[in-house]
């Protein structure tokens, strides 16, 4: 058998908590590939707790930027990615988002291997960028630089990689974010109707419509598992409700047992202001469908296919008073949501990762 090819990946977000991209190398580690790691050091939001250590069969290794956001942390990281890998031997270098993009490349060029580019969203149209003329110039022109460096594009879903392909000039190929397919039985509905969202907490979530709908759901909890900018303005917000609680961040293993245990999951997203957005394909809304949750989410191309072809979740406009309904609807003609939640699991046997992650094997076969 011949050896491993040495993959190194690069991303600024934390590796304990990113599931896709324990998955991905994890996929890469069963075949041609040893991927190395390295990532952000983790640090504390607000009253977030500190993820507990996760041991990989190959190499992780956390980075700690003085800076915490910004573009001198965008700067600084991609300076300390440089430097720490400028000597170190590899094959090929993977790039997880434009933000490690100026490193890689660099890397590339000067050591003459390939670079893949993982696109996990749009990341010159997030709703941070909106009205940031200049910043989103420079993403964009980063983003053309690296993907013209790239002997691989990857996405994480079909709309946006057609959409990338149009901006960028070059083909991308489709690796969705699915969970692995679990065998065991959906778990029953929930007495204790919890409304789960997973994911950072960030502008665009419509995380504040759903703490104020909360106020109108007496009979509903709603948990927010994750961190992000808007940690403290969040509980700040939710002071005084008693069925709202955060968990901060939480490994996969960890949600994985929490999940199942809920009763809907939590997708809207604000796209008016974020292409980015607005071709989402989200890893929650798979995560929640293999929990046999059935997801609320956004009326967003996506998920209006994947609804319209599955009937495991329902999309709605972004306000207030369609979650109440909705959620209203549910608690008054149960046998609707039992038919949702029963089809999540006849989904999630076409949507999994045992499947998905063969595409990216084979694309990676340089």
């Amino acid at each position: 058998m011949d050896a491993k090819k040495t993959l190194i990946i690069g991303l600024t977000g934390n590796f304990l908590s990113d599931q896709r991209m324990q998955r991905i190398a994890a996929a890469l580690d069963e075949g041609a590939w040893s991927p190395e790691v390295y990532y952000r050091a983790h640090y504390k939001y607000n009253k977030g707790k500190a993820l507990k250590p996760i041991s990989f069969p190959y190499k992780t290794q956390s980075l700690n930027s003085i800076f915490r956001s910004g573009v001198l942390f965008y700067v600084s990281f991609n300076v300390l990615l440089f430097f720490k890998l400028i000597f170190k031997k590899t094959s090929a270098y993977y790039a997880v988002d434009s933000d490690t993009l100026l490193a890689f490349t660099l890397l590339s060029k000067l050591r003459s291997k390939p670079l893949v580019y993982d696109a996990h969203e749009y990341f010159a149209e997030v709703p941070e960028l909106n009205g940031k003329t200049l910043k989103k110039k420079l993403w964009h022109a980063l983003t053309q630089w690296g993907v013209k460096q790239a002997k691989v594009c990857i996405t994480v879903g079909p709309e946006l990689a057609i959409e990338l392909q149009k901006i960028y000039g070059k083909p991308f190929a489709c690796v969705r974010n699915v969970p692995t397919l679990n065998e065991e039985k959906p778990a029953p509905a929930q007495d204790k109707k919890t409304i789960i969202y997973q994911g950072a907490l960030n502008a665009g979530r419509e995380l504040e419509l759903l703490i104020d709908a909360m106020k109108e759901l007496p009979d509903y909890h709603c948990l927010l598992v994750g961190e992000g900018d808007l940690s403290h303005a969040l509980r700040k917000r939710a002071e005084g409700y008693n069925n709202i609680e955060f968990a901060g961040l939480l490994s996969p293993a960890d949600l994985k047992k929490i999940t199942p245990n809920c009763f809907a999951g939590y997708n809207l997203l604000d796209a008016s202001g974020s292409l980015s957005y607005y071709y989402s394909l989200s890893n929650k809304y798979f995560d929640y469908m293999h929990a046999a949750l059935p997801s609320i989410s956004s009326e967003l191309p996506e998920y209006l296919k994947l609804n319209a072809a599955w009937k495991c979740g329902v999309c709605i406009p972004n306000s207030k008073e369609d979650l109440i309904d909705l959620l209203n609807f549910w608690k008054n003609n149960p046998s609707e949501y039992v038919k949702l939640k029963e089809n999540t699991k006849f989904a999630a046997q076409e949507n999994n990762w045992n499947l998905e992650k063969e595409v990216l094997k084979n694309l990676l076969t340089f």
